[in-house]
């Protein structure tokens, strides 16, 4: 099933190091990954993490050239000591880029679901080791803005105020935690919102767009099950990452 995208702000999701997932509970990480690849091919782009779509365990997605590879519980193991700037945009963090400096290469250890749960480790150069990086970095709860100093942060402020309030145009449903009401909100074009519920039934949603039974901290993992199918993204792919060879 497709599941809404965490936005930045508010919630500690996104900035929470995730917990290493167990592998033997392969029917429960088999459902996430099947949803983060449904929610993914919606949305566009490189890579996807699971707490991207609210769920603490340590799964990504990462698209290497034409491959789409699932990472269990992914560690770097090995990093070049040549760097090379990356121009890098994020799913969870709409409107932003940020230029970040990446290891040029790296040796990336993981359990492969599709090689029968096998540990493979694989060295990656540039730039796709920027993908891994960025979805490695997501599952440690670093976020690409943290690369930025204090007056590049400054810069972007309203953006991510906007971002928190869920006043940024996405052309796929995120949600956002408010704070005051202790809820997930869902956000999006009206389309995709109206399509959203409509696939729901098991979803109920109230005038000021919450998203009821999602009332506690605790309660977040809750919403991804409830997510379902929309449609193709018309107006093309959104890429989480826009590379850059320039140095």
């Amino acid at each position: 099933m497709i599941n809404p995208i965490v936005l930045y702000g508010g919630h500690n999701v996104l900035t929470t190091k995730t917990k290493v997932s167990d592998v033997n509970d392969k029917d429960t990480l088999n459902k996430l990954i099947q949803d983060m690849k449904d929610t993914l091919e919606s949305v566009g782009g490189l890579g996807l993490a699971a707490n991207q779509i609210g769920r603490n365990e340590s799964v990504c997605l990462v698209r290497l050239d034409d491959n789409l590879i699932t990472m269990v519980n992914p560690v770097i193991t090995e990093r070049s000591e040549e760097d090379k700037i990356s121009i890098e945009g994020c799913l969870s963090i709409p409107d932003v880029s940020a230029r970040i400096d990446r290891s040029e290469k790296i040796r990336v250890k993981f359990i492969n679901p599709d090689f029968e749960w096998q540990e493979q480790e694989i060295e990656v150069d540039f730039p796709n080791s920027v993908v891994v990086q960025h979805e490695v970095d997501h599952l440690d709860g670093v976020l690409m803005i943290d690369y930025l100093t204090p007056f590049q942060r400054q810069l972007i402020q309203t953006k991510l105020k906007k971002i928190s309030r869920g006043n940024t145009n996405i052309n796929y449903v995120g949600m956002v935690w408010r704070s005051s009401v202790k809820s997930w909100s869902l956000v999006g074009t009206a389309s995709k919102l109206f399509e959203f519920y409509t696939y729901n039934n098991n979803m109920s949603f109230s005038t000021n767009g919450e998203v009821d039974g999602i009332s506690s901290e605790s309660e977040i993992i809750g919403i991804q099950e409830e997510a379902n199918k929309t449609e193709e993204n018309p107006s093309g792919e959104i890429a989480e990452h826009e590379v850059s060879e320039n140095t």
